[in-house]
């Protein structure tokens, strides 16, 4: 019986790949050229080299632009040609390329974005203007009108031919990277730098399917033979010498966002570019204790924002309260996307007076497509399929919520991915399953890892753990079939001797050299008093 369901499970695992080119290896990866202006970008950055130009890199604040910039810092630093960069800051410049940054651009002959620019068309014509050479490297949507500048490479770009549009900003980055190693003829090895983009494609959310997944699971190789100070530093501190996907969104991702998130993501880069790993340590340590006060801080908004949902019954919530921290809104969206099951949009009041918001979605509805039906009522917008950021006019408020409701109902049809859940009954789960698993691996946007449901299922017991006891731990049985089970984020108390349907996801387990199988509650749907 277990091995008829092990099948149908993995038929439904291999469904997911059918529409993108199946199993894809770094060999399927598109040629550099395929990406348009990609080349005639490459060969002006050689000619800035062979003139000794003044070259800058402008990042973005995210985990994507702080990886995105140090890539393009490596490469120079392995060529042995300085270069400067910047990265704004959230609260004191904003998002991107903007007029804010122009006084740190001044003295530069080249300028080259990262994983941002495409909708910077104020900042392109002054560049034209004062004789600056414009690069755009990015991987958002792009507005009607493209910026005017020498050369821009998106893969979203309408005339793009490029077969996998849904790749990060670093990605585009490395593809630069090709490119310029192949006009000025290099033997650098660039299998090298996919530990740092598998970074920044699992933490910007970029579908785990056709070469983000070749992408992926080499860089995952990567990070277990690579000797570079900041992965000694992250293996030392999580104790670990292998990293998942999971890993990565869990445990990696959240550190070096939260240098942007409550201060400066400058921290980040160097963090990432940390010389030996005494000073890796360091500043691993200080992006510790900022992730820490962003934890405290998402918690605190988190709890307010409950109780502050402007619309409660619509299909995207939108939340809103003038005083919460504008660097923590965007995890506290997913929060309450994961909290209701539906997509949402967190707003604060910006320093400028404008309201600020970060969205986030799943796999269900493009918050992208049902956000762009409203931006005529906005004064920024920009992001991707699951996340996305605006700012609008206080007074605008209603009239964006009410056209929310239109744009959800106008992009979202078909589901954008299978999140595959099976009423997957105990006696069923052992190794051999998730050895099924493994052959899909790495999991993540647009590949979940398989979730299953469970009903009726005995509580022999329960109790808190976690620091501040905000998790739960259980004993739970199901006919003669007893698992472990841990929620993160308990919602509500459940006791033992009660019976729960609940989510669920199977979790391989290695505590002191002893492995097991443990189950990770998703949501618990319903309680049976």
């Amino acid at each position: 019986m277990s091995a008829e369901i092990y099948k149908e499970i993995e038929q439904k695992l291999k469904k997911r790949f059918e529409s993108s080119g199946g199993f894809l290896t770094l060999g399927d990866l598109p040629a550099p050229h395929s990406l348009k202006d990609l080349t005639q970008s490459a060969l002006r950055i050689k000619e800035a080299i062979s003139n000794r130009e003044k070259i800058i890199i402008v990042g973005d604040y995210d985990v994507d632009g702080v990886v995105a910039t140090s890539l393009l810092l490596d490469f120079f630093d392995a060529i042995d040609y300085e270069v400067d960069w910047f990265i704004p800051n959230r609260f004191e410049h904003g998002y991107g390329l903007s007029t804010k940054i122009l006084s740190s651009l001044q003295e530069h002959d080249v300028i080259i974005t990262v994983d941002n620019g495409i909708n910077a068309n104020d900042v392109a014509l002054w560049c034209k203007q004062n004789n600056k050479t414009l690069i755009i490297t990015d991987h958002h949507t792009p507005k009607e009108a493209l910026p005017e500048a020498f050369s821009i490479v998106d893969p979203k770009r309408d005339d793009c031919d490029f077969v996998y549009p849904d790749i990060c900003g670093a990605a585009v980055a490395w593809y630069l990277i090709a490119g310029i190693k192949k006009e000025l003829s290099l033997e650098i090895e660039l299998r090298s730098y996919l530990l740092l983009v598998a970074v920044a494609t699992i933490a910007d959310m970029m579908p785990l399917l056709h070469i983000n997944r070749a992408i992926v699971t080499a860089g995952l190789k990567e990070f277990e033979k690579n000797e570079r100070a900041f992965a000694r530093a992250l293996k030392e501190h999580f104790q670990k010498e292998n990293f998942t996907s999971e890993d990565i969104s869990f445990l990696i991702a959240p550190l070096l966002n939260s240098a942007g998130r409550m201060d400066d993501a400058s921290l980040g880069v160097n963090f990432l570019r940390s010389p030996n790993v005494y000073e890796a340590r360091t500043y691993l340590q200080k992006l510790v204790q900022k992730n820490e006060m962003r934890k405290e801080k998402e918690k605190s908004i988190f709890q307010e924002s409950l109780h502050h949902i402007l619309n409660p019954n619509d299909a995207i919530l939108v939340a809103y309260k003038d005083d919460w921290h504008e660097g923590v809104i965007g995890i506290v969206a997913a929060r309450l996307a994961k909290h209701f099951d539906k997509p949402a949009i967190v707003l604060c009041k910006g320093g400028d007076t404008l309201l600020k918001g970060s969205g986030r979605s799943s796999l269900a509805c493009n918050l992208f497509e049902s956000v762009r039906y409203c931006e005529h009522v906005l004064e920024k917008f920009g992001g991707h399929t699951f996340a996305i950021g605006v700012s609008l006019m206080e007074k605008n408020l209603p009239s964006f919520i009410e056209k929310l409701k239109e744009g959800y109902v106008k992009s979202t049809g078909d589901n954008l991915g299978d999140k595959y859940i099976y009423n997957l009954k105990f006696e069923h789960i052992d190794f051999a399953l998730t050895d099924v698993f493994k052959k899909y691996e790495p999991f993540g946007e647009a590949n979940p890892y398989p979730t299953f449901f469970a009903e009726s299922i005995e509580v022999l017991s329960a109790s808190p753990m976690g620091k501040n006891a905000e998790h739960m731990r259980y004993i739970l049985r199901q006919d003669q079939h007893t698992f472990e089970a841990i929620e993160f984020r308990a919602k509500e108390p459940i006791e033992s001797g009660e019976k729960i349907d609940f989510i669920y996801k199977i979790d391989v387990n290695i505590f002191r050299g002893i492995t097991k199988l443990q189950l990770i509650i998703d949501n618990i749907t319903f309680v049976y008093k």
